[in-house]
């Protein structure tokens, strides 16, 4: 068999003779060429040519799909003993410009009874935004934990965190490439669907609408039930209630297409100043308000959020009663509770 480097030079020619004569790989070969990258096995102006060469070609479904497979099959994964967990697909290089309520949501929705696995790293490129795990860290929740830790959480209190460190080594070992190439690279698209730990259900955040069917094909083969594409802001999986979203739902047969208005809810739309970022700390701060009782935009779209969460992981009917349950965990405390509890699993596990 040809060596890994001579195997990634047969990639390379492959992919990067332009669109007559250029094909794409297969999923076999994908899986092998990504293999190659995790194990850092050929020359680093091949390792970066290949990225970017994908990047200017488009993964193909079945490309992606290899991609994840390498990626699972060299990480750390968990199966916590719980039904119908939820995965969140946000994108780890995070947010600049726009408020994150996706760790609030998810709390929101563990109270509402919906398991959460949520997943990303720090200070990751090329953005270099507000990741979700940076608000939590902020809120005292511990995302650092162990494999069993991680589990053990999500079945006892509804909400884990998975530091790409610990359950991708081999990824995360390439963030100083990331970094090189300059460039969103499959990487993170990968990250949005790879399901390590085995979730039925998954709600991912797009930008660029065409990719949709890509990465909705490549998602439907990770061990998902249910997935939903949502036309989010930054293309985060945080729909906003400002403007109307675009919504693609997969549950085993076709994707079907639909809109999400957020004035169908009687939701109070948060204005372009409500709606600036700011670091972790700020959004740990709202999210403590609106917990805390709080009313307005802020809590509006956490409610709006939390409530696409609810019914995505099918623990409500529609979207108005997943916002009614949202606001019921507000109101009685029990989103307040839950954030105690990881906050307290946290301090004893360190």
């Amino acid at each position: 068999m040809d060596s890994p480097s001579e195997r990634m030079r047969f990639y390379l020619r492959e992919i990067g003779q332009g669109p007559r004569t250029g094909r794409d790989l297969t999923r076999e070969e994908s899986r092998d060429a990504m293999e190659i990258l995790l194990t850092q096995q050929c020359a680093r102006a091949q390792m970066g040519g290949f990225l970017l060469l994908q990047r200017f070609k488009g993964e193909t479904p079945d490309e992606l799909w290899g991609f994840a497979e390498a990626v699972r099959s060299r990480a750390n994964l968990i199966e916590p003993q719980v039904k119908g967990l939820l995965d969140i697909g946000s994108p780890y290089d995070g947010r600049k410009k726009s408020i994150v309520v996706s760790p609030a949501s998810s709390i929101v929705a563990a109270a509402s009874g919906v398991p959460v696995v949520m997943h990303g790293e720090k200070d990751m490129g090329p953005k270099h935004g507000v990741p979700i795990g940076d608000v939590l860290e902020a809120l005292g929740v511990d995302i650092d934990a162990s494999h069993d830790e991680t589990a053990a959480s999500i079945e006892e209190l509804s909400l884990g965190y998975m530091h790409s460190e610990r359950f991708v080594p081999d990824v995360f070992a390439l963030k100083d490439l990331r970094e090189e190439v300059a460039l969103r690279i499959v990487f993170a698209t990968v990250e949005k669907l790879y399901n390590l730990a085995n979730a039925d259900y998954s709600i991912i955040g797009l930008t660029h609408f065409p990719y949709m069917e890509k990465m909705m094909k490549a998602a439907t083969n990770m061990g998902f039930k249910r997935i939903m594409i949502v036309q989010g802001i930054e293309g985060n999986e945080d729909v906003p209630t400002s403007r109307p979203s675009r919504v693609f739902e997969w549950t085993g047969n076709d994707p079907t297409e639909w809109r999400l208005e957020p004035s169908d809810y009687g939701l109070q739309p948060a204005t372009k100043e409500e709606m600036a970022g700011g670091d972790a700390t700020r959004n740990a701060e709202i999210a403590v308000r609106i917990f805390a009782g709080e009313k307005g935009a802020f809590r509006d779209l956490v409610l709006l959020n939390a409530g696409l969460r609810t019914y995505l992981a099918e623990r409500a009917t529609d979207v108005a009663e997943g916002i009614e349950m949202a606001r019921e965990a507000i109101d009685t405390g029990a989103a307040s509770a839950k954030l105690e509890a990881l906050r307290a699993r946290g301090s004893s596990g360190s």
